[in-house]
């Protein structure tokens, strides 16, 4: 039987990075979450990863291993889910894409979209059987924007991904709270082993690789650019989280200043980032000068995360290496 369900009600707005857009758009339409866009950025951790290339390229803020921190961000709100990825060259592909376009409309005929990597992460919200085409919002245009069946996982990236979500169960507050925090010490002390260290680095090695290649002029400006405009966004979210928990956790009241610090600095370097139409040689010479603000804003992060890490250190010590990945 052909079908035609679109949710109407369900949109997307970006505004800090595209995962959590998404995700915040599905959980408040379906009534997952009653909380802001910032502080499910800190429950999940997500907000917390910081992940560049080294040549500081524009995937910086999508480098990271999808299926393993996508599955604890679910898990941190008792959300089950269901996720699928790989490159559309592989031989296999076809297979996989029939089955995506099955479990998409199953997941948007029970009410609930579907997070989809187009890349950038966006939110399927419908399809019509008859036109065999699924409707999507990106969070920048406010129109629906489509896209075929066939031509699902179909990207300029090699990559093709989807999350759908499914039961949830009831968490104590205080536990994911706790829970976030370890897993920010935990990003920013370890690497993702995904990533080969020779072309990124993670938690406090970013800042330093950030400084390399901004001291050596050798990095992709368009790249830089929007690196720094997602990561500044980031720690906005982190710092207004800081704010609501020390609200209720007054222990945490210098953690929460100390990110609000960095929060700014980053506000300083995404303001006097070199914009396109810079000169060569006059764009290398501002983007030195942001090289003071990231040694301040490394400093002030360092210290906060000492602070979750004095704060936590008895949780901390009891989950020997397993923090990362819960």
């Amino acid at each position: 039987m052909m079908e035609r369900i679109i949710l109407s009600d369900l949109h997307m707005r970006r505004e800090s990075l595209s995962y959590i857009d998404a995700l915040y758009a599905i959980l408040m339409h379906r009534g997952s979450v009653n909380c802001s866009k910032s502080v499910l950025s800190g429950m999940t951790a997500m907000a917390f990863r910081f992940t560049v290339n080294r040549r500081l390229s524009v995937d910086s803020a999508t480098a990271y291993n999808w299926m393993a921190e996508h599955f604890v961000a679910a898990d941190l709100l008792g959300l089950t889910t269901t996720q699928h990825a790989g490159f559309h060259f592989q031989p296999t592909f076809s297979l996989y894409q029939k089955a995506a376009v099955q479990d998409i409309k199953q997941s948007i005929t029970r009410g609930t979209g579907a997070l989809v990597w187009k890349d950038s992460f966006v939110v399927v919200t419908g399809y019509d059987d008859e036109q065999q085409t699924f409707f999507y919002c990106d969070g920048i245009s406010d129109e629906y924007q489509t896209i075929r069946y066939e031509d699902f996982g179909c990207n300029h990236s090699p990559y093709w991904y989807y999350q759908l979500y499914e039961k949830q169960i009831a968490m104590d507050i205080d536990e994911i709270y706790k829970e976030s925090l370890m897993q920010a010490v935990s990003k920013w002390e370890t690497h993702d082993i995904m990533l080969p260290s020779s072309e990124y680095a993670c938690g406090r090695q970013a800042y330093a690789a950030i400084i390399e290649a901004l001291q050596s002029g050798y990095y992709d400006e368009e790249g830089a650019l929007e690196t720094f405009r997602c990561y500044g966004a980031a720690k906005q979210d982190i710092a207004q989280y800081m704010f609501s928990l020390k609200n209720m956790w007054p222990v945490y009241s210098n953690a929460a200043e100390l990110y609000g610090n960095v929060a700014e600095r980053f506000d300083d370097i995404v303001q006097k980032t070199p914009r396109a139409g810079t000169s060569l040689a006059g764009s290398r010479t501002r983007a030195k000068q942001l090289i003071p603000l990231f040694m301040e804003a490394q400093q002030r992060e360092e210290e906060a995360v000492q602070e979750l890490r004095l704060m936590l250190s008895e949780n901390i010590h009891n989950r020997f290496e397993d923090i990362g990945l819960r």
